[in-house]
């Protein structure tokens, strides 16, 4: 399967990389693209097929306990749409979603 980040997800993650390396330092942030990477892969195989999200058509994949990914599969295309923080309210995390 194909893997697209779409710019929502990209976004996401800059967000991210800027918050790990500001408060844990730039190791933080390898030890986290190693487990990205690693993740990710496994999902490109097509080997996994993660929980829905809510009541919505995506998937959640966990990339650690702090934060997950939220996708959907279109055709042999795997579109990732979000980063979401795991420990944010639900209904934000939610509402950040399903916005259009």
């Amino acid at each position: 399967m194909n893997i697209f980040w779409t710019n929502r997800a990209k976004s996401d993650l800059e967000i991210l990389e800027d918050f790990l390396i500001e408060n844990w330092g730039f190791d933080v942030l390898e030890d986290f693209y190693e487990i990205l990477e690693r993740k990710i892969s496994l999902l490109e195989n097509g080997n996994l097929i993660h929980q829905k999200y809510e009541d919505t058509a995506f998937h959640k994949l966990l990339i650690t306990k702090h934060n997950s990914i939220i996708y959907e599969i279109s055709g042999n295309q795997i579109n990732l749409l979000n980063m979401i923080n795991n420990f944010r309210n639900p209904d934000s995390n939610y509402n950040l979603i399903t916005e259009k």
